[in-house]
């Protein structure tokens, strides 16, 4: 061995040692930096993937709303193409909710459809032929008392459209009964994916270039992709992006380290490892806040029906525990988005929702299912009532002060229905689904107190169900319905103006009388209010024919004159029976108040230039305002009975009463009042200055050629 040859062998393999360490060090690092990179493209593939369904849910539920509403059944029953363009036609126009709408088959006889920024009259549908006719297989398999939609994706002018499709029904389940789905019009819906969206959506996860492709990517180098599936379930474009890459960054930060290493071996592995834990950390976070978004509404920051279902699983697992529920819906929150727009809806949800989330605790669990519909879950051990109605009191506290939208002002007006089960009853969708049905109650009922689901209801529901079909039955050939007359007087003697309001009466086949609350109520809420109305006007038209001194008040639903042309209607229908429209009064409720629609006020103009006089029945019962007497044309105000039966010698009724009467004469409207039972009644209500008295004192409501025959002039 020659000299140096032992320190050479030594420092070969030192050096050999080292090489072997640091390519060790390097390949390690090399395979670190390539899984990191693999894992997070499989994690962007998921996140993309739950972030795409989460959007197409959202599709499907604004689906389900318009799907699923007796209005636009009617309307497209009846071809009524103007009113599905008011709520098709206008939210595709204006592209805030989708892009896109159309109908086919059922009553249409070719598609129709509109789309975003082509204004409001009906177009050619976008759908092709090929897709009509899958969908037309894919939407009769759907459950529709279940609201499930046909959901699928296509390519339209180079952009992502989501679609969701179902037939269009009424949501009332009495109708669908009746109905045979396959002979129903199909509504599709389509919201775009804009890449203004995509970019913020590649921002939020960190991806680079993402795009759409018409044609299959494969599998290019550093590129996830996933396919658009059609209704046919194949792929129609792909979206491709790059996804994040930790590991390069992880490398590209750690390589200038490593030439350190190679001389600081130790100090180097240590900086490694602590880099390694801090890049794991960050996406551990950001997997828990995907977990989170996934769970949680966009809008208010509340939990969402996914949470919800989670949450009442989690409560129904615990058999301990008693539960109710608490199902709210704002009232008049269309009228809200019409007024200041839906950005302005948005922020008067979210002001909602952030005075929700102050009832949450551990016994109270407040979520949003969408649109204008909110939900309290509320779980006690022993002593739910008292929870129960302490959250009660807390809604009522939370809907006091209105809610400041774009510089106007709203109240707060919440329908709240309760439906509860104590510990061992079967929950979720039977506890949500009898939390509904006492909502639908106080929307009926029109009052913002909670109402509680009971075995009334169930009762209810039936003989609903019974006088419905009675009534869909008797309105085919009118069977059964007359009217009858109640005479309203003159309070000053040299009055010869005759006057009367006229009555509904239904009698049917063996059911006999039904109370003309019942069934006004069913045709009301069952969409029958308008045929029923036309039906009524009629019979009084011919009962009064030929009287031209007769003055006949006539009662009409808010429901009818919410109806676009609903005055141009009446006035014909008046006309063409032979009658002036002098002789008709039209007679609305305070409920007016309550729906302050645009369309109610629109058609209540129609009607005074047409000739109608227009009075407000019911006054004084809980809406009076100056405001919606100076808003809306009315003639006449007809003090509610209830005030007939007020104290004579109570001082501050009688002020109140002549103040009504004063409010009217000042505004040139004429008084009358109901309800007169006695002598002293209509002195008193003389001596207040009505100008005209009706009641039982009078005379009962009885058919008008009885009366003919009786003495016209009747005095107190």
């Amino acid at each position: 061995m020659t000299r140096g040859s032992l320190p050479n062998q030594i420092v070969l393999l030192a050096l050999a040692a080292l090489i072997a360490v640091l390519a060790t060090l390097w390949i390690s690092l090399y395979t670190v930096r390539e899984a990191m990179n693999a894992e997070a493209a499989k994690e962007s593939e998921r996140l993309m993937g739950g972030r795409l369904r989460s959007l197409q849910e959202q599709v499907s539920l604004i689906a389900s709303d318009y799907h699923n509403w007796t209005d636009l059944f009617l309307d497209a029953k009846n071809l009524d193409y103007e009113r599905l363009a008011s709520n098709y036609g206008i939210t595709a126009e204006r592209g805030d909710v989708f892009q896109y709408a159309e109908l086919f088959r059922g009553p249409f006889p070719k598609p129709v459809g509109w789309r975003e920024g082509q204004g409001l009259a009906p177009q050619e549908g976008i759908i092709d032929r090929a897709t009509k006719l899958a969908l037309r297989d894919r939407v009769r398999n759907l459950d529709v008392n279940g609201r499930q939609t046909v959901d699928y994706m296509q390519l339209h002018d180079g952009m992502l459209v989501m679609f969701s499709s179902s037939y269009l029904l009424p949501e009332a389940g009495i109708l669908l009964a009746d109905l045979d789905p396959d002979d129903q019009a199909i509504a599709v819906i389509g919201k775009v994916l804009s890449e203004e969206r995509l970019t913020k959506i590649a921002d939020e996860f960190s991806m680079r270039d993402i795009r759409v492709v018409e044609t299959s990517p494969g599998l290019g180098p550093g590129t996830v992709n996933l396919p658009a599936i059609d209704v046919s379930g194949e792929p129609v474009a792909w979206l491709e992006w790059h996804p994040p890459t930790p590991g390069t960054v992880l490398f590209q930060k750690i390589a200038p380290i490593m030439y350190v290493v190679s001389f600081v071996f130790v100090g180097g592995f240590y900086w490694c490892a602590k880099v390694l834990r801090n890049n794991a950390t960050k996406i551990i976070v950001q997997e828990a806040k995907s977990f989170d978004q996934a769970r949680t509404d966009a809008l208010t920051a509340l939990p969402n029906r996914f949470a919800l279902r989670e949450h009442l699983k989690r409560v129904n697992a615990n058999g301990a525990l008693d539960c109710a529920i608490v199902a709210m819906d704002l009232d008049r929150f269309k009228q809200i988005n019409e007024t200041v727009g839906h950005i302005g809806g948005d922020l008067f949800l979210e002001a909602f929702g952030a005075r929700l989330r102050g009832l949450s605790d551990d016994e109270t669990f407040v979520a949003r299912l969408g649109g204008d519909e909110f939900v309290l879950v509320i779980s006690s051990n022993g002593s739910l009532e008292e929870v129960l109605s302490r959250k009660c009191a807390g809604l009522d506290e939370i809907t006091r002060e209105p809610v400041s939208c774009n510089g106007v002002r709203f109240d707060v007006m919440v329908s709240k229905g309760v439906a509860k089960l104590h510990a061992g009853q079967p929950r979720d969708d039977e506890l949500l689904r009898r939390a509904d049905r006492a909502l639908y109650t106080a929307k009926m009922r029109g009052t913002q107190k909670a109402i509680f689901y009971d075995d009334q209801m169930e009762c209810e529901d039936r003989e609903h169900m019974a006088i419905e079909s009675w009534l869909r039955s008797a309105l085919i050939d009118g069977e059964g319905f007359s009217i009858v007359y109640q005479p309203i007087v003159a309070a000053a003697d040299d009055c010869e103006e005759m006057r009367f309001e006229a009555l509904a009466r239904w009698c049917y086949r063996d059911a006999g009388e039904v109370p003309p609350d019942k069934f006004i109520q069913v045709a009301e809420a069952r969409g029958l209010i308008v045929r029923l109305g036309w039906l009524l006007l009629d019979l009084i038209c011919r009962d009064i024919r030929g009287m031209e001194r007769c003055k006949i008040g006539v009662n009409v639903s808010p429901l009818q004159l919410m109806t676009p042309g609903f005055g141009d209607l009446f006035a014909a229908r008046v006309e063409a029976n032979g009658i002036q429209p002098k002789q008709i009064e039209v007679e609305v409720t305070e409920q007016i108040v309550v729906r302050d629609d645009v369309t109610i006020v629109q058609e209540l103009n129609v009607l005074r230039e047409r000739g109608f006089s227009l009075a407000l029945d019911d006054f004084g019962t809980g809406y009076s305002s100056i405001g919606y007497l100076t808003r809306m044309p009315f003639d006449v105000l007809k003090i509610d009975r209830s005030f007939a039966r007020l104290q004579a010698d109570n001082v501050q009724h009688q002020r109140m009463v002549r103040s009504m009467v004063g409010l009217a004469h000042a505004m040139d409207l004429k008084i009358i009042a109901e309800g007169i039972e006695t002598p002293e009644e209509a002195l008193r209500f003389r001596a207040l200055g009505s100008d005209f008295l009706q009641g039982y004192y009078f005379g009962p409501p009885a058919p008008l050629r009885k009366r003919e025959l009786e003495s016209t002039a009747v005095s107190a």
